[in-house]
């Protein structure tokens, strides 16, 4: 069994900016999301694969940003650009408090695609020279795809509990729709099409969150949005891209090992998914609910932002950690806390909890 888990006392988002098929920031995303507003459009760049006996070749539904021009690797970069460069100017950290934080990249999965473009080392080195940070203590990235987030913040939570570092950036971007992806999630039937209902809308987004050790945000002043209750990891020996469906227990050890480590007592009513439309994870959902009834309450509110923004890939979570942050500052969250779940195309599932900053 293929675990990881970290407790995160005291560690508190402070800010989180983005960049989406429904908004150019922040507040208009999250207004989008809750009014149920979707930036599905056609897009006629790619025709998806037909079956024999169709007639005729409609353009594929995508969740597209619109204002991005090209749709090779620039288009990451740009994508993010604005999130990471407001977020940044407004948090108001010199340039001598960056060498005492990290900056953490969440990249798209490592595919048949984005491994000919050895994306991790051309994205980091143009995100280097572009965006003209200061140096800092660690500058890295991850191409785990839908876990990206949650493996960077585990790993941020540590170094920061350990006094290695007091903040840290995590930037995470994807897009589905750059040249090659969508023909090769097509072929291997994983997009929403006429011959595969049950596939994902391909989306893109950039999104970007600020995380602090509870201190060091006091000591600026600055107040927290979010605080992160803990990470834990599981696998499962039966992904989406095998024969099988899911078996249900990566999920199951991550949610339990959360448990364990934070001595949870109250179920939670609120829970934050990935779920896409495709049918692989709609029945591993269906699959661990019955375990973690006890865990899970019978009413619990689910959320899956892929309704509105089509699949994001590893800018997910952070875009749900920015809408969860609206909700608790307008006061429309359905619960003071929340549960978020992720599993990549390789297996790995996380679980993350997230409350009201104090």
């Amino acid at each position: 069994m293929n675990t990881s888990s970290s407790s995160s006392e005291g560690i508190v988002v402070t800010a989180v900016e983005c960049n989406t098929p429904v908004g150019l920031n922040l507040e208009q995303t999250a207004a989008a999301i809750r009014a149920g507003l979707s930036g599905f459009v056609e897009f006629p760049f790619y025709m998806p694969i037909t079956r024999e006996f169709d007639e005729g070749e409609d353009p594929i539904q995508v969740g597209s940003h619109g204002l991005i021009g090209g749709y090779d690797t620039n288009r990451l970069f740009d994508l993010i650009f604005e999130p990471i460069t407001t977020l940044v100017q407004d948090s108001g950290l010199s340039r001598t408090e960056m060498t005492k934080g990290g900056i953490y990249f969440a990249l798209p999965a490592g595919d048949e695609v984005t491994d000919k473009l050895k994306l991790r080392r051309n994205f980091l080195k143009q995100a280097s020279s572009r965006l003209a940070l200061p140096d800092t203590s660690e500058f890295l990235g991850v191409q785990t795809g839908s876990t990206g987030v949650f493996v960077l913040i585990e790993r941020a939570v540590q170094k920061m509990m350990s006094g290695e570092m007091q903040f840290c950036i995590i930037a995470a971007v994807d897009s589905y729709l750059l040249n090659d992806r969508l023909a090769y999630y097509d072929e291997n039937w994983r997009l929403k099409t006429d011959r595969n209902p049950e596939g994902f809308i391909p989306g893109e987004a950039g999104a970007v969150i600020l995380l602090e050790t509870e201190e060091h945000a006091r000591q600026r002043g600055v107040p927290g949005l979010l605080k992160i209750g803990g990470v834990s990891g599981g696998h499962e020996p039966n992904p989406v891209t095998g024969e099988k469906t899911s078996s249900g227990s990566g999920f199951t050890t991550a949610i339990r090992s959360l448990v364990e480590i934070q001595s949870e007592t109250d179920s939670w009513k609120w829970v934050l998914s990935d779920l896409n439309g495709e049918r692989y994870k709609a029945y591993e959902w269906g699959v661990i609910l019955p375990r973690l009834n006890e865990r899970i309450t019978t009413d619990h509110h689910l959320s899956h932002m892929a309704d509105s923004i089509g699949d994001v890939g590893a800018a997910m979570a952070a875009v749900q950690l920015g809408c969860i942050a609206q909700s608790f500052k307008r006061n429309y969250a359905p619960a003071d806390s929340a549960l978020l779940l992720a599993g990549n195309d390789a297996g790995k599932r996380y679980a993350m909890t997230v409350s009201r900053a104090n």
